[in-house]
């Protein structure tokens, strides 16, 4: 090569005007690695280049095509579905368990859960009971019959503690089993609206004392043929203290317990069979809505809630009856304020009577009734649930979630 000459650069016999200075090709072209310039560079390992890992980009097993959920992003960050799961907006009570975590075996898991539960909670407090017994009176009680304790207030007091100890087992078993908020089995907002708990009151109140003058009448027409009732006379304030107290303090409790159980638990599980679309025809699309109403639940609560109680006869019929109008009063408001009110009054009257009477000792006494307790019962209950729906449509309660 003469003197003052430079080397040219690139591949032998191609000119360099072709190549930028100092071997660099053309402005903004990149260099090909093993192939003349202007053509399309081949891979592999007979170019030097690295083998390939994995499968071609995009294709399973490399991960998620750009775009798709999960790509480039980081696990803590990225969207996880709730544990616990509530019912969509404008949900009536009866179906606040058909969220979207509901399952068909959902609500028979629970009832068995519940009823188990029921079983554990109640041994422990006879079990506790009889430990405070024993350390108070120094011996432990031998049960005689039905009755566990010796003293019938004591008696009481332990059935009433064993019944509203399962205030918290139910809500516990919807969220446990149904994952969805404990407290959506109280009313449609997930909790107790207090205020309209003792708004409630009012009209519990009148149903009490329209109940006593009603009595009074319908007995006075109409005689009782039980020539062996005995009413008792009062046995005086410090005898009526002690059961007095004990019966203020402990039925409110077992009253909210039973509704918990048969106006919240069965009427909710019940419920939640009913589905979401109605498509279909003939007897399968009737069916659907029969099923998306609160009566099948209504029925069926109310069928258990006198299967558990000993009355026969007229007395059967009462308590279906009531079991049938405060369950209606629960969905008609959306939670179990009205049914706990009408309950606990009820059952306060029903104690407080006989033990002022002298006559606690027949509290657990269950059986029939004359026909004319469901004639005084019906206009009774018929002025309650029309005083509470008013009160509700006055004060705007929310019947849905």
């Amino acid at each position: 090569m003469p003197y003052g000459q430079s080397q040219p650069y690139g591949p032998p016999g191609q000119p360099p005007a072709q190549y930028g200075p100092q071997g660099q090709p053309p402005y903004g072209q990149q260099p090909s690695y093993g192939q003349q310039y202007g053509q399309q560079p081949q891979y592999g390992p007979q170019y030097g280049a690295p083998p390939q890992y994995g499968p071609p980009y995009g294709q399973p097993g490399y991960g998620p095509p750009y775009g798709q959920p999960g790509y480039g992003v980081p696990f803590w960050t990225r969207e996880v579905e709730p544990a616990i799961v509530a019912a969509p907006p404008g949900t009536a009570f009866h179906r606040l368990a058909r969220t979207a975590k509901h399952r068909w075996w959902r609500p028979l898991l629970g009832t068995a859960f519940l009823a188990a539960a029921a079983f554990l909670v109640t041994a422990a407090v006879v079990v506790c009971w009889e430990i405070a017994h024993a350390l108070i009176t120094g011996d432990f009680s031998e049960p005689a019959g039905d009755q566990l304790f010796p003293g019938d207030t004591e008696n009481l007091a332990i059935t009433l503690t064993m019944l509203g100890a399962l205030i918290p087992v139910v809500p516990f078993t919807a969220w446990l089993i149904q994952r969805r908020p404990a407290w959506s089995i109280a009313s449609v907002l997930n909790r107790i609206r207090w205020r309209w708990l003792l708004l409630c009151c009012l009209p519990a109140l009148g149903y009490i004392v329209l109940s006593y003058v009603l009595g009074i009448l319908v007995d006075a027409i109409f005689p009782p043929t039980d020539n062996a009732t005995d009413s008792g006379s009062w046995v005086g304030f410090s005898a009526f203290v002690g059961p007095a107290l004990v019966i203020l303090l402990l039925v409110p409790f077992q009253s909210a317990a039973e509704e918990f159980i048969f106006r919240g638990w069965l009427i909710q599980a019940v419920g939640a069979y009913g589905p979401d679309d109605t498509n279909g025809t003939g007897f399968v699309r009737r069916l659907k809505l029969v099923l998306r109403t609160p009566w099948p639940a209504l029925v069926v609560s109310s069928g258990l809630f006198v299967s558990a109680h000993g009355y026969t006869g007229w007395a059967m019929a009462d308590i279906f009856l009531f079991a049938m109008v405060i369950g209606w009063l629960t969905i008609r408001t959306g939670g179990l304020e009205a049914a706990i009110t009408l309950h606990a009054l009820n059952n306060l009257a029903a104690f407080l009577l006989p033990a002022a009477t002298g006559q606690l000792d027949g509290w657990a006494d269950q059986g029939g009734a004359p026909w004319t307790l469901l004639v005084v019962d019906i206009p009774c209950l018929a002025f309650y649930a029309f005083a509470v729906s008013w009160l509700a449509k006055r004060r705007q309660f929310l019947s849905v979630s």
